[in-house]
């Protein structure tokens, strides 16, 4: 990876750059879009009911500008060898960004070309990550990059339910993606999050794992996935949603040290990790009581997914730029604090008192775009400057 930093521009160096950037944009730019509709009333029109649309765009939209910008990173660690840059990592980005825009449009017309879009970057994102696993043959990685494969599945079946107009499928395309990537936080955390830990505190510590309780995960997690989606029997769900949520209250303890509360880049993913696990335990919430799933969705989306992606971001950007993940940036406890409001707000201020419900939903909707904008204003120099030792990266 020797390789002159003249010879391509910075942004187009490695994938978290400019994937990090445009994930972040889209966090603002589609949050805005969509308080204009559901909290100040808007009349807005796109080429699908606006609620799917939501959930379309945070899931194929930010999350995986998110997914991409840290896998091409990542896997280029784990092998060893470069993952794209240059040309085709642009191509990459350029076709997430068309799949965005014809999402804004409001005809039905500019459904397939947003659905070849999407489509396209998922599977061009997936061949991506597989050429150099498959290179040098870490068998091992086929957990994540299967997940990709699942997502990319996901996305197929919810443009052939969303052509046929059948809103039930559709949403349950989306719930399979947002699993998917509960999945893929999963694999990811219990790879990078005791790695983090131990050599982030400042002093000796051992954390624990246990390949029982990741075999139990595993197991419980892909049941869950297909059954919730397929098959939702009330007594099957509630008892692999308390599996999960033991498992993963166990794995997380096996994780605990007091010294990440010193470490801004450490309690945020721990934060996110908790909001995952609480998920399982508002859908049992959810099940027992026979009513929407909505807190438990939010749990694992505005909760999890928002604060965990949010904490990779800052810490992947800091890292991999040549900087000391030891000494981050002040102001990203303000960030932190303004996701995690948002995530309160989404998820248990509503349960708390519902007569306000949509005032829960804007202060949710402000903080997120707060701490995205954050995200933007403290990152945006540090992604397209040189790294300060000048190296390629």
């Amino acid at each position: 990876m020797n390789k002159s930093i003249s010879n391509c521009p910075v942004v187009l160096q490695t994938g978290f750059r400019i994937f990090f950037l445009g994930a972040a944009f889209y966090a603002v730019l589609g949050m805005a879009f969509w308080y204009l509709f559901y909290v100040a009333g808007g009349n807005i029109f796109v080429g699908m009911p606006l609620t799917v649309w939501h959930g379309h765009e945070m899931i194929f939209g930010f999350t995986m500008a998110v997914v991409a910008g840290f896998l091409l990173t990542a896997v280029m660690n784990w092998t060893g060898l470069p993952t794209i840059s240059g040309a085709p990592l642009l191509f990459l980005f350029l076709v997430w960004c068309m799949a965005r825009i014809f999402a804004f449009m409001p005809s039905s017309f500019s459904l397939w070309p947003a659905a070849t879009c999407n489509i396209l970057f998922i599977a061009f994102l997936t061949v991506a990550i597989m050429k150099p696993i498959i290179a040098v043959k870490q068998w091992k990685q086929s957990a994540v990059f299967s997940k990709l494969i699942l997502i990319l599945g996901s996305g197929i079946a919810f443009y052939i339910y969303l052509a046929q107009a059948d809103l039930i499928a559709e949403r349950k395309a989306l719930r399979f993606a947002v699993y998917m990537i509960i999945s893929l936080i999963f694999t990811i955390g219990r790879r990078v999050m005791p790695f983090f830990i131990e050599r982030g505190v400042g002093y000796s510590v051992t954390l624990r794992n246990s390949k029982v309780l990741d075999m139990i995960s595993l197991v419980c997690l892909v049941s869950f996935s297909l059954l919730d989606v397929l098959w939702p029997q009330p007594l099957v769900i509630k008892t692999l949603s308390a599996v999960l949520f033991i498992v993963h209250i166990l794995r997380l303890s096996g994780w605990y040290t007091p010294g990440i509360w010193k470490k801004p880049l450490l309690w945020i993913l721990f934060v996110g990790y908790v909001f995952l696990i609480l998920g399982f335990l508002l859908k049992i919430i959810a099940v027992v009581g026979h009513h929407p799933d909505d807190a438990a969705l939010h749990a694992w989306t505005a909760g999890g997914i928002g604060i965990f992606t949010l904490g990779m971001m800052a810490r992947v950007s800091w890292g991999h730029t040549g900087r000391n993940v030891g000494e981050p940036p002040r102001r990203i406890v303000a960030m932190f604090i303004a996701i995690i409001v948002s995530a309160i707000s989404r998820v248990f201020l509503p349960i708390i008192y519902e007569p306000y419900y949509i005032m829960w939903i804007a202060i949710s909707q402000l903080f997120w775009m707060s701490a995205f904008g954050l995200y933007l204003v403290i990152y945006f120099n540090v992604l397209t400057s040189v790294r300060p030792d000048r190296k390629w990266g």
